[in-house]
């Protein structure tokens, strides 16, 4: 994962803790507030499909990437039922906060 691209929105430029694609899941999962993987793959889908015309994101790339981000805190995966739900486990400003810490602490150490 070392040459997956950062944000410039979130974060001290060069040291961002999240990618565009964690961005791009957070902001969909914000806006739908509980949300499958599929449903999230096929957003991105469309976005991509209106920018380009092939290269398009694997849907086990978007399901390893919000497992990641429940992993890290940052979604909550309910898999009571055979599809697992997500929703954000923080809101913008909290992730924003967790962010600027870790990168706070990258600087002092």
């Amino acid at each position: 994962m070392g040459n997956r691209k950062k944000t410039e929105e979130v974060g001290i430029r060069g040291l961002q803790s999240i990618s565009d694609l964690e961005v791009d899941i957070m902001n969909i999962v914000w806006e739908k507030k509980q949300i499958t993987v599929r449903e999230v793959h096929e957003i991105l889908l469309k976005k991509e499909i209106a920018k380009k015309d092939k290269g398009f994101i694997p849907y086990t790339t978007v399901m390893s990437t919000m497992s990641n981000l429940a992993v890290r805190g940052f979604l909550i995966q309910n898999n009571n039922s055979k599809t697992y739900i997500y929703s954000a486990a923080l809101d913008n400003k909290e992730l924003t906060k967790s962010i600027i810490s870790t990168v706070a602490e990258k600087l002092l150490n």
